[in-house]
Formats: C-alpha cells, sequence, structure tokens
C-alpha cells in the first residue's frame, strides 16, 4: 500500500501537518514510498524531498490540481522529468489564467503524468485524450466509487485506492476543522458538514487501508503498481543561472572582462596598479570557471537604471562588482574576502543583494519584471500563524465576543512572536507580566491548546522582501508561478527552496535612508548650495568622525539604535574600520563579547584565545566579528575545509540549527584537539562562535552599510536642517516623527509648522530652519496636499476662505489644517475658534444658499463672531493630536512646574550623577524586550526630555511589576541608579509612575 493523496499544511487552511512530521510517521506506520498532492501548489517540494531523505522513503512527487468554482478535482502524479515540466506549467495556468479548464489544461499538460480522477465523466474523456488516467477509489468503498469502477472496467482503465489524507493523526481533526472555520470566517458549531473533511481523513497504518479496500484488493494491486513506475524523485539541484542575451552575441566572458577593466579605470585611474590587476584576475578566473559572468552583468544593467544604490551582503567583497558599480566600497582597501562570496567548492548558489531608495525600488522592480517577461518571477514567502493571530482567531471560532478576545490579545507584548518546542503556551500566557491578573476559564485552556498547534502552520503567501529570480527558459519551467495579493509573479518557493532548486536570487530591496540621502542632496541643490558628490568622502571627514564617536547619531542609518549609540561613546572610536566592527559584533548573541571588545579597544590586556587565531583576529582584537572569522577559525583550529566551514555558519543562521549543529560540534572538537587546542580553550571558541546563532554579518556587508552610515553622518554633521528634514519626510528610521523633530531642536534647529503658503508635501530644510511636510498632518489625503501646492503655484493663498475654495478640503482636513497652525500666517492673531467658525461658514455655504455678489463680484463678508480667546493648553492638544508633536516646545516643558519641586535630573546632565539614586522624567520613545538567561523578560527603554535621552533598563523584578505602566501616551516619573560604564550612562530603574495625573497640564 502507497499513500497517493497526501496533503500537507501546505494545503493551506486545510492541512495541519508538516512536510517532514509526515514523513516522520509515514515510516514509523511502515510505509516505504510515500506521495505529497498538495492543492494547487507545490510550496513544500523541497521540505517534502529532505523529510523523504531523511526517513528512507522515496518519494512520489504531485500535487491536487482543482478547477476553479467547481468540485472538480485532478491529482498529478509525476513520471518522469517531462511531467514535472508539466505539473509546474499547469499548476502556473491553473493560478494565473483567468479562463482556466481542468479538463483542457490536463490534457495539454498530460505528458508525464499519471492523473487520478474520481469523476466517471472526466476519466473517460482523458482516456479518449490519451491521457495516463487512473480511477481515484477514495477512502472506503462506496456507491459513488463503485460507479467509477463501473465506468473504468470497459475503458481498461486501472482503479486504485487512494484514501486522501489531510492529518497524520485521529487526534488532529479539531485542529483540521478549527482552520476550516478560520478560512470560511465561521464559528465551529456553524461549520457546514461539508466544508471540512470526514474524521477518517488521517494518514492510517496499510493494515487499516487493507481492511477498508478487503472487497477491492485489486484497487490496492493497482496503486501499488502505479508507485513503482512513478520513478521520478524530485528535480535535479543544479544552478539555474540568469541568460545573458545583450551586446550582439558577444560572449558573456569577454564582455564581464571588458566592464571590469573599464570600470576599474574609472575607480583608479588609467594605470592599474598590481594589486587590482591580479585581485581581477583572480576574480574573473573564478567567476568564469564557475559560470557567472552572465549574472553579474545582468545585475550591472538592473543596476543602472538607478542612480543611487547600495550593493551589499558578501558580493561586496568582489573587486569585480566594485569596478562594475554594483558595490561602492573598494575590497582591496578594506580586505575584503572574495571566497566568502564565491569559491569553487560553493554549491549553492550566491547571491547580490542590492539596496535602492525605498520609493524607487518597486518601479525597478516592475523594470526588471517587464523586461524578462516569463523569465523572470520574485520569491515568495509563506505567511504561519504567529501565537497572537492563532490566539485570535481560534477564539473567535470557539464563538467568543470580540470584547473577550481582545482581553488576552490586546495585551500581549509586541516582541512576543515564537514559542520554544514543547513549551506549553498556556504555562507561557499565565506567567506574562503583561497578563498579570488574567485568568482563563474554559473554553481558554482548549482554545490555547488548540492555537499552539497553529503557530507556524502557513496561512497565506506573500512576497519576499526583494527576491528575484531569472531564469534561462520560462520560470514556470522550473518551479509553479502565481500572482502573489500585489498582482507580482511569484514562484511558489521561498528563499530556502529557490536555492534548493538552483534558482540564484537578486535581492533588490528598499533602503529608506538611499532616500534620505538622495532628499538631503536634493535640498542642498533647492537651496543653491553646491556638493561635489563625485568626489565626497565622508570617511575622511573629521567632525563627521567626531559625532561618531560621541554617539551622536539619531536619524543615522544602521547606527542610530540605543544599543548602537552606547557602543559608540563606549568606544569613543569614529572612524570608518570601527564603525564596520561596531555595525557587526551588535547581534542578539554577542553581549558578552561587546564588554570584553570595549575593555581591549581601551587598552585592556588580551592575548587570542589559540596562537593559531592570533593572524585570523587580529584587526578585532582577538574577537570574532564577522562570518569570516566565523568560518576561518573553523578551518585554522579544526582543519575544516572552506565548503564544510561555510556549511556550519550556514546551519547556525538556521532555526532548527539545534540538533544539526552537534555533528558539526563534535568534528570541530575532533580537529581541534588534534591541533593541540585543550578542552577549555575549544569550549571557549565554540562558545565565541555561538554567539553568531540566529543572524550576524559578514564583514562586506557590514562595510557596504558603514558607507551609507557615514553619508548620513556627514550630512547630518554639516547640513543638519536639510538631512532632518529628509530624515522625517522619508517617515522611516528607528523612531517616531516626534522623536526626530526633538533631536533637530537639540541641534538649535528651530521647527516651522505648517503653513498654507509656504509648506510643501515634504518637509524642507535651510540653515536653521525646518519648515513641516504635508505628509505630517495624518488627515490630510494625498490628493489634498497636492492641491494644495498646485493652487499655491497659480498664485498664494490670500485668506482662508480663498483657501477653502480654492483646495475644497474636507470638514476633517480643514480642521486639521487650523489646528495645526497652518493659517497662522494668513491670519495673524486671529484665534484658531474664529478659523474654525470660518471653515463652518465657509463649507456651510457650498451645500446651502450663498449671498449674491456685489457689481464688482465681491461677495459680502459677514462679521466674524466675538469668541473667548482659546486656552493656550487646549491649543497646543489640538495641535499635538493631528501632528504628533509640537513645534515650538517640547511636550515635557509644560510639566516644569511640577517637576521642580520633584528634584528631577535633566537627561543632558545625567552624567553628573554616577552612582547616585536619581529622579528622571520623560516620555518613552523607542523599547527593546529582550530575555535573561533564564528566560525572565526585561526591557531596554529610550526616554527623552526636552534637553536629552535617558537609556534606561528594566531588569525582571522592576519589568513584572511596571510594565504595564510603559506606553509612549504619557510621561513617565523614573526613579533609579545612574551607572556609568566606559563613559556612557544609563539609568537603572527601581521605581515607574505617570505623571499626568500629577502635573496639571
Amino acid at each position: 500500500m502507497t499513500p497517493l493523496t497526501v496533503r500537507s499544511h501546505y494545503s493551506l487552511m486545510w492541512g495541519t501537518c508538516a512536510p517532514a512530521a509526515i514523513c516522520a510517521a509515514a515510516r514509523q506506520r511502515g510505509y516505504t514510498r510515500l506521495a505529497l498532492t498538495d492543492t494547487d501548489n507545490l510550496y513544500g517540494l523541497w521540505a517534502f524531498l529532505d523529510g523523504c531523505k531523511a526517513e528512507g522513503l522515496r518519494p512520489i512527487v504531485g500535487a491536487e490540481v482543482t478547477a476553479p468554482g467547481a468540485a472538480l478535482r485532478a491529482v498529478c502524479l509525476v513520471e518522469t522529468p517531462t511531467g514535472y515540466r508539466n505539473l509546474c506549467g499547469l499548476i502556473t495556468r491553473r493560478h494565473c489564467d483567468p479562463d482556466f479548464d481542468l479538463e483542457s489544461g490536463v490534457i495539454r499538460h498530460a505528458e508525464g503524468l499519471a492523473v487520478l480522477t474520481r469523476s466517471p465523466q472526466l476519466l473517460t474523456r482523458w482516456h479518449h485524450a490519451g491521457v495516463a488516467v487512473y480511477g481515484a477509489l477514495p477512502r472506503r468503498p462506496d456507491g459513488a466509487a463503485l460507479r467509477l469502477r463501473q465506468a473504468a472496467r470497459p475503458l481498461g482503465v486501472p482503479t486504485v485506492a487512494t484514501p486522501g489524507s489531510f492529518f497524520v493523526d485521529p487526534a488532529e481533526y479539531p485542529i483540521h476543522r478549527v482552520l476550516r472555520a478560520i478560512a470560511r470566517n465561521t464559528t465551529l458549531d456553524r461549520l457546514p458538514p461539508g466544508a471540512a473533511a470526514p474524521a477518517d481523513a488521517w494518514l492510517a497504518p496499510p493494515d487499516v487501508y487493507r481492511r477498508r479496500f478487503a472487497p477491492w484488493p485489486d484497487a490496492l494491486r493497482a496503486g501499488d503498481a502505479l508507485a513503482e513506475r512513478l520513478a521520478f524523485t524530485g528535480p535535479p539541484r543544479r544552478l539555474l543561472l540568469p541568460p545573458w542575451t545583450g551586446d550582439g552575441g558577444c560572449p558573456a566572458d569577454e564582455l564581464l572582462r571588458a566592464a571590469a577593466y573599464a570600470g576599474a579605470r574609472r575607480r583608479y585611474g588609467a594605470d592599474l596598479c598590481e594589486t587590482v590587476v591580479e585581485r581581477l584576475e583572480h576574480e574573473l578566473r573564478i567567476i568564469v570557471r564557475m559560470g557567472f559572468a552572465a549574472y553579474f552583468l545582468v545585475v550591472r544593467d538592473i543596476i543602472a537604471r538607478s542612480p543611487r544604490i547600495c550593493g551589499r551582503g558578501s558580493g561586496a567583497a568582489s573587486l569585480v562588482a566594485y569596478c562594475m558599480g554594483i558595490t561602492n566600497v573598494c575590497p582591496v582597501q578594506h580586505n575584503l574576502y572574495f571566497e566568502r562570496f564565491l569559491n569553487p567548492g560553493r554549491k549553492d548558489p550566491p547571491d547580490i543583494d542590492v539596496d535602492f531608495a525605498w520609493d524607487e525600488r518597486d518601479a525597478v522592480l516592475a523594470d526588471v519584471l517587464a523586461r524578462y517577461g516569463a523569465h523572470a518571477a520574485m520569491v515568495c514567502s509563506h505567511i504561519g500563524f504567529q501565537p497572537r493571530m492563532a490566539i485570535r482567531e481560534t477564539a473567535r471560532v470557539f464563538g467568543l465576543a470580540e470584547r473577550e478576545i481582545g482581553r488576552v490579545s490586546r495585551r500581549l507584548p509586541w516582541f512576543w512572536r515564537a514559542v520554544s518546542t514543547g513549551e506549553d503556551l498556556l504555562e507561557r500566557l499565565k506567567g506574562l507580566p503583561e497578563l498579570g491578573g488574567i485568568d482563563f476559564p474554559q473554553p481558554w485552556p482548549q482554545i490555547v491548546g488548540i492555537a499552539q498547534r497553529l503557530i507556524g502552520v502557513p496561512r497565506h503567501i506573500a512576497v519576499h522582501p526583494g527576491g528575484v529570480v531569472i531564469t534561462p527558459e520560462p520560470v514556470a519551467t522550473y518551479v509553479p508561478v502565481q500572482p502573489a495579493p500585489k498582482g507580482v509573479p511569484v514562484i511558489q518557493w521561498e528563499k530556502e527552496g529557490a536555492e534548493a532548486g538552483g534558482l540564484v536570487k537578486i535581492d533588490l530591496l528598499g533602503n529608506r535612508s538611499l532616500g534620505v540621502i538622495r532628499d538631503a542632496l536634493a535640498n542642498l541643490r533647492q537651496n543653491q548650495i553646491e556638493f561635489d558628490e563625485a568626489h565626497w568622502e565622508p570617511e575622511q571627514d573629521p567632525a563627521t568622525r567626531a559625532r561618531l564617536a560621541r554617539g551622536e547619531t539619531m536619524g543615522c542609518f544602521y547606527i542610530e539604535s540605543p544599543a548602537t549609540r552606547l557602543l559608540q561613546q563606549k568606544t569613543g572610536v569614529g572612524d570608518f574600520e570601527h564603525l564596520v566592527i561596531h555595525s557587526s559584533i551588535i547581534r542578539p548573541a554577542a553581549n558578552a563579547l561587546i564588554r570584553e571588545y570595549v575593555r581591549r579597544l581601551r587598552g585592556g590586556a588580551w592575548q587570542p584565545v589559540h596562537p593559531l587565531l592570533g593572524d585570523v583576529l587580529a584587526e578585532t582584537y582577538g574577537i570574532m566579528v564577522y562570518q569570516e572569522d566565523f568560518s576561518r577559525a573553523a578551518v585554522a583550529l579544526a582543519g575544516f575545509s572552506d565548503v564544510d566551514a561555510d556549511g556550519l555558519r550556514k546551519v547556525m543562521a538556521k532555526k532548527d540549527r539545534t540538533h544539526r549543529l552537534a555533528d558539526y560540534r563534535q568534528r570541530f572538537a575532533a580537529g581541534a584537539r588534534a591541533r593541540g587546542l585543550s578542552p577549555e580553550e575549544i569550549e571557549t571558541v565554540w562558545k565565541m562562535m555561538m554567539s553568531f546563532a540566529g543572524y550576524s554579518f559578514c564583514k562586506p556587508h557590514s562595510a557596504s552599510y558603514a558607507r551609507v552610515s557615514f553619508q548620513a553622518a556627514y550630512l547630518k554633521t554639516h547640513f543638519a536642517a536639510e538631512f532632518m528634514a529628509a530624515v522625517i519626510s522619508n517617515q522611516g528610521g528607528f523612531y517616531s516623527t516626534f522623536a526626530y523633530v526633538s533631536e533637530a531642536r537639540r541641534m538649535g534647529l528651530t521647527v516651522r509648522p505648517p503653513d498654507v503658503n509656504r509648506s510643501a508635501v515634504r518637509w524642507q530644510g535651510r540653515e536653521k530652519t525646518l519648515r513641516v511636510g504635508w505628509l505630517s498632518l495624518k488627515a490630510l489625503g494625498l490628493r489634498t496636499r497636492e492641491r494644495i501646492v498646485a493652487a499655491r503655484r497659480q498664485r498664494p493663498y490670500v485668506d482662508i476662505g480663498d483657501f477653502l475654495e480654492r483646495v475644497r478640503p474636507d470638514h476633517e482636513e480643514a480642521r486639521a489644517l487650523v489646528d495645526a497652525g497652518a493659517f497662522d500666517g494668513l491670519h495673524p492673531g486671529v484665534s484658531r475658534a474664529v478659523l474654525l467658525w470660518e471653515v463652518a461658514r465657509c463649507q456651510g455655504g457650498r451645500q446651502g444658499r450663498s449671498e449674491a455678489p456685489d457689481l464688482f463680484g465681491r461677495r459680502p463678508q459677514p462679521e466674524r463672531p466675538e469668541l473667548p480667546p482659546e486656552a493656550e493648553i487646549e491649543r497646543l492638544r489640538r495641535a499635538f493630536a493631528v501632528l504628533g508633536f509640537l513645534c515650538d516646545r517640547h511636550p515635557m516643558t509644560l510639566y516644569a512646574g511640577a517637576l521642580a519641586a520633584r528634584g528631577v535630573v535633566k537627561a543632558a546632565a545625567l552624567g553628573q550623577h554616577a552612582g547616585r539614586q536619581v529622579r528622571v522624567a520623560g516620555l518613552l520613545i523607542t523599547a527593546k524586550v529582550v530575555h535573561t538567561r533564564r528566560g525572565e523578560p526585561m526591557e531596554f527603554v529610550t526616554f527623552e526630555d526636552e534637553t536629552g535621552l535617558v537609556e534606561a533598563t528594566f531588569f525582571p523584578a522592576v519589568y513584572r511589576r511596571f510594565c504595564t505602566l510603559l506606553d509612549r501616551s504619557r510621561p513617565l516619573l523614573l526613579e533609579g541608579r545612574v551607572e556609568a560604564d566606559f563613559g556612557a550612562h544609563t539609568l537603572t530603574v527601581g521605581k515607574v509612575a505617570p505623571l499626568a495625573a500629577t502635573a496639571g497640564a
């Protein structure tokens, strides 16, 4: 008996189990062969093939293809490589062809496929069309199965037992029903009988199926005979490089050489030094030998469409890429290791990552997809249930009210995502400080138990942030393609599947900071400031280096987080080489190493863990910082080959790395012992290696980002207004607009409110002044913002009535403009209450009768009413409500009176109180929850007042007590101890109290 109709959780919202779990269960139940036939997709193909290999099963590749809007379906099993290509084409047509017809589609793609159907009509038609068709007998003999056998017998068509499964064990049936109820947006008690599979649709042992089909033993034999015929066990794992079709048929190898040397002369001058020539020749030999010349040329053509890019990742180690303008950091100058990107022993496809300005990236992608047509598609992402979503959705289908669901889900911390294998979700919920005081009566234990089983189950697909594949033949030759919800074509595999299938991914990603730099330079040109970008070397600027050494980098790409700013302050260095180190060493598992790094950098004595690591880690003070350090240490200490060391690096980045690391650890320890390392030295080095768990960076990547960081820091240092305007206008970064406005004030900039005759859609900077842009008024629609600017080009607005008549904002937009102060320049001294009266009068007049104009075309203006002056605090509240910040002051200044009597220390003076208990008041601007080694949550929080920032630490006990008070909606009074660490000052919090109740503001 061979299971020929098996669905995994990639049969979205039907199946419950991962392919690996299905393979393990099949092996335990005595099967030697197994088919995976997910519905209309091959999402799980590579996970299935890997699962079969791990369990010693022979895989049968297939899919169930459905007819849109009808109950007809066909299970298509692959017999030959041609059949695989046809299956990919059939699934692609199913998703992409609005007129797809299952009957004709199967006939068109039938070669190399065995097709199973339960429809007597389709069986007859397909048989006459020459399709290798079989009658599919579902779960047990019944009347429908009998009619199918009767139709098949005179045709000589075999009927096979194909008891389909959607789950592995009967106990998973409730999970299946919950998925079906979620998919249909209904409750369990209203789920129609036909909307879910029957309770016996599980992967039973062979004996169960033999008993079920005892009346028709020939159906079992026919199934085994069919399975024996299906010799195809998966597509080949080979590289599929982008095709090169340009430049009149000239070989790609020759074109690459010419392009590389032409670019080298642009970068280094006509007389190339020996070092550059040798490095170019070395790289070109490897690139050509591995067949990657066309790949480089394709990427060059893609980036040529954008004037500002950041090539990053391991590809930035390539001098060829640098010379061709794909990357912007010199690998020779910065000692970047090319073999990390490409070496003859590498089997998997490397990829080149390129960042574009965030608002230009979609146009670049559209151009690539249009240019390459059916030969290009994006990589997809499989979006699974996360804990919060799983709990909410399960509670809904149990019929709980939204208020009851929100009582739990809204209090789940934002950082809470993954659940460890084997961890009891209900117990974890009960232990969360944020859910203190909530009990979980029935049916909550049942809801949470099912929700835990849903975590990680795929719910839908999305588009990878930027991965594009370009293939020699149409993409659908290798993998099914379908349209993503946003309309672009995507392959059905995630990036791991694309890599396994040999598809070379080009990552074209959006980067807001490239937009910031672009807009800041454009603002400079608008202000008639000359700037020679072609010869811009911000890394050499002393003032920029000094800013970096002080950690004054809010708004600067990649180095503005609290952790990085504190590291800059502790090290006190701002040169490019150290910034590259700092960009890499800030990673989740490296906290202990960071402190030791700072100690060594500041003159502390140190020795390499072992002499063999002396040269390997010389530039990073004996500490592993980059992925290359990790790999080279494995080679130097344990005798790993470059390929094995790279394999270890990849395992470290996997979510399921724990069991896969055991073999590597044994091999590492054995190799290190053979080279004379003591057990203590081996353990020390291994722990350092483990600091790369989860994610880490290679040096070329960090160097590429450090280049952008330096450009941003230079602009902030020398052109603060233009830079901060660009930061806010690009609406990204680590912090909110509120925090960036505060930073602008601390830098001595004046923030001007929006003005109907002066503001643009984006913020503008000039000299020491920032002007608020219309994009910061969230109540303004895009078209209204554009109309304000367009109408003003014809002539300035003369008063509020003129503005309302020409722009025609709706009532909420007009109120927001008044509250933000946008008409104050037209009506100085007029209260905003009167301006709101004008809005009501003018907009009311559009709908009712208006006064007739006089002989000169002027309409009589009624007298404005005498309204009481608006209280200043009310005016500020309204402005803050529409803008999210105050232009002329920091909100904390409103609490000056209340704070004066409390002995509060200002943020700027915190360093003067090291080692003392103090009180600090401020607004929360960012926070990060982490977990101690014992799994307890704690939080690093950044507060600000009008003078500066306070980096605060909430250790577990204090976090448990006060976590529910920590939000951005109100100022807080903190009590704690000021800690000094290598010149950086933080606050270890002991108590928290809300300030609003006592401020009187």
